[in-house]
């Protein structure tokens, strides 16, 4: 099992983020052939907007929507290099590079007090030196759970249950 590739990814965003990010990406089109052809859906007598620059900041936070709305984050480890990769895509547009591993300590599994006082579980790696990052996030305990079971199997380290506050498990791989 060690010399497979993992992939972990948000997989595809649901239909109605799909919709409003191809709504904003068109108002964002729309807006840049107003800036910059003067192209007007609802013409005014004797108003020019070619080369307004609020048009062309509306079309940026726009775009930047649909970017939002449309957004994929995936992870690829490489357990045969041991390298990774976070990689963000929009559509057929990607963007990451492959580094090296660190030495992985352990991974963990926890819930995670959000701001308006609803629960998010995280899969964390925990690397030597007691640094960290998220590989996963859902509000599903039995998908995340698997998920870090399954990422600690591969990476053949321990997982450290801890989706009860104040009640930490260990569970050898």
């Amino acid at each position: 099992m060690g010399n497979k590739n993992v992939i972990i990814t948000e997989g595809v965003r649901p239909l109605w983020q799909t919709l409003l990010a191809a709504a904003c990406y068109t108002l964002a089109v729309l807006l840049l052939a107003t800036f910059f052809f003067g192209y007007e859906l609802f013409p005014k007598a004797g108003i020019d907007n070619r080369w307004n620059v609020k048009l062309c900041y509306s079309a940026i936070i726009c775009a930047a929507q649909g970017v939002v709305f449309s957004s994929v984050k995936s992870i690829y480890f490489n357990l045969k290099d041991n390298t990774y990769k976070t990689e963000y895509s929009v559509g057929p547009i990607k963007v990451g590079s492959w580094k090296q591993l660190p030495n992985v300590a352990y991974v963990s599994v926890f819930r995670q007090l959000k701001k308006d006082g609803s629960h998010t579980y995280e899969v964390n790696l925990w690397l030597t030196g007691n640094k960290s990052f998220t590989v996963y996030e859902s509000s599903h305990m039995e998908s995340t759970f698997a998920m870090g079971e399954n990422t600690a199997k591969s990476l053949k380290v321990d997982l450290l249950d801890a989706r009860v506050p104040h009640n930490y498990k260990w569970i050898k791989s």
